[in-house]
């Protein structure tokens, strides 16, 4: 008769999707800043803050979108800082957006409630690089492989090794056009 080994429970596919319920080493050794917003979300359920709460709520359903999403879901991961801090990156842009749109629209109440959701968000992700940071690898990037114009772009984008933790991948879009002279 076939008896399993826990290697064997370890490579099945089936198993590693449900390591994760079973409350692994490998699970509790997961990514810090997913790990941070899963004891942040029970200490704001604790506290009963409810801002807090929403956001938090709000970046775990984002993550577990697109780990389940056909088109990235198998570039990303939830242990890796760098993937779950571009999700918060893209859910700062919304909140952003937001609070844009409802100030054009004369709804300041609705606009400093997102501010608050925003203030949430924003000690999540990790430092931010400055615009001179970004400008100064971008630089030294464009030296390294001796591009000039439009057509150098794509590469100096692929190579520059700037993460979209780090920085918004338009702001460093725009420098690298500025640099090169085309039209940001």
């Amino acid at each position: 008769m076939f008896a399993p080994t826990a290697g064997h429970y370890a490579r099945s596919a089936v198993c590693a999707r449900s390591r994760r319920w079973l409350g692994t080493a490998a699970e509790a050794a997961g990514g810090a800043l997913h790990a941070r917003l899963k004891a942040d979300l029970k200490t704001a359920m604790r506290s009963k803050d409810k801002t807090r709460l929403g956001v938090i709520k709000g970046v775990l359903a984002d993550i577990v979108y697109v780990e389940k999403s056909p088109t990235g879901g198998s570039a990303f991961s939830r242990d890796c800082d760098a993937d779950v801090a571009t999700v918060l990156q893209r859910a700062v842009q919304r909140r952003r957006e937001s609070i844009q749109a409802f100030s054009d629209g004369g709804r300041q109440d609705l606009a400093s409630a997102e501010a608050e959701r925003l203030d949430v968000l924003v000690g999540y992700l990790p430092a931010q690089l400055s615009a001179e940071q970004i400008e100064e690898r971008a630089r030294a990037t464009i030296e390294r492989l001796g591009v000039a114009g439009a057509k150098g772009i794509g590469p100096v984008m692929r190579e520059i090794g700037i993460s979209p933790a780090e920085a918004p991948k338009s702001d460093v879009a725009s420098v690298v056009k500025r640099l090169l002279g085309s039209s940001p």
